[in-house]
């Protein structure tokens, strides 16, 4: 198997896990506070992601400061700014509709990896990823048509999913910049260590009232909930994200990872009994079929 096609197949374990979260991050927002929830969340997954980190490729020390500020800042765009802005969105928004926001991820980090890496894109990858970006657009704005109305807080979710979208580009760019001096998990382990010193920062200064939120978690299920969501997403998802940048362009990989909205038609379909309308079928189709144009 050649690298790039191995990079694209991390790309889609990632998409997988992030729509498996965006559900289970959707009903915890609904049940806790949600600054509390992304807090917690970075405790539970830094030791495991640390602990993974050190037993597959052990004590990196030979990272420049430059690339160690690139991956403390990345966590701190990707694990912080952006979660927080997400977990905000689902809860406003909808998982899937936040999810479709963030396809304009393969865009901006296409833009900004050609500014900075000179990372050129085939005309067959460009329009791969067209079909698989228009495609989850059309299938989106299918579902939206009727309960956009219904949607009180609609467009205070578009505006948080449209910052995520934005800091999330920034935070691969800044991960991708440095990838080939770092290994990997190494990069992810920093990465949650820049997302944790943040919370750390805010719970500090922000959030001194919010215990009682965070003792919501000895709900077992909430907690369960949390912990698998740790690490289907921070631990798994994030690590395959990692190294998938190392095998294939920021652009396909981004690309790749932004089918979740396609991903949960089923779970929306058979799991909540909701009825799909033609331009979500539409949609799908194109996105999958945009996905294949990547693979050959």
């Amino acid at each position: 198997m050649s690298p790039i096609i191995l990079g694209q197949l991390l790309a889609l374990l990632l998409s997988c896990c992030w729509a498996a979260n965006s559900v289970a991050y959707r009903y915890l927002g609904l049940h806790m506070d949600t600054n509390a929830m992304a807090n917690v969340r970075m405790w539970i997954a830094f030791p495991i992601i640390l602990f993974l980190s050190i037993s597959s490729e052990g004590i990196v020390s030979s990272i420049s400061l430059r690339s160690l500020f690139a991956l403390l800042i990345s966590g701190v765009f990707g694990y912080f700014i952006t979660d927080l802005l997400m977990f905000h969105a689902y809860v406003h928004l909808g998982s899937r509709e936040t999810l479709v926001i963030l396809t304009l991820n393969p865009a901006l980090s296409a833009i900004f990896s050609y500014i900075l890496f000179s990372e050129a894109l085939s005309y067959r990858q460009i329009l791969g990823m067209a079909m698989t970006i228009g495609g989850i657009i059309i299938m989106v704005l299918g579902e939206l048509v009727g309960t956009r109305s219904e949607r009180k807080n609609a467009k205070l979710g578009l505006l948080l999913a449209f910052g995520g979208a934005i800091f999330q580009s920034l935070s691969y760019i800044m991960a991708k910049f440095a990838l080939s001096d770092v290994p990997p998990l190494t990069s992810n382990m920093l990465r949650n260590l820049g997302g944790l010193i943040s919370f750390i920062v805010m719970a500090l200064f922000f959030q001194r009232g919010k215990m009682d939120e965070v003792r919501k978690l000895k709900n077992p299920k909430l907690l369960a909930i949390l912990i698998i969501s740790v690490i289907i997403g921070p631990v798994m998802g994030m690590s395959a994200q990692m190294t998938a940048l190392t095998l294939a362009p920021v652009g396909i990989v981004t690309a790749i990872s932004q089918i979740s909205p396609v991903i949960l038609l089923p779970v929306d379909r058979f799991i909540f009994k909701k009825r799909l309308s033609l331009l979500s079928t539409m949609g799908t189709l194109i996105s999958i079929i945009g996905v294949a144009v990547l693979f050959i």
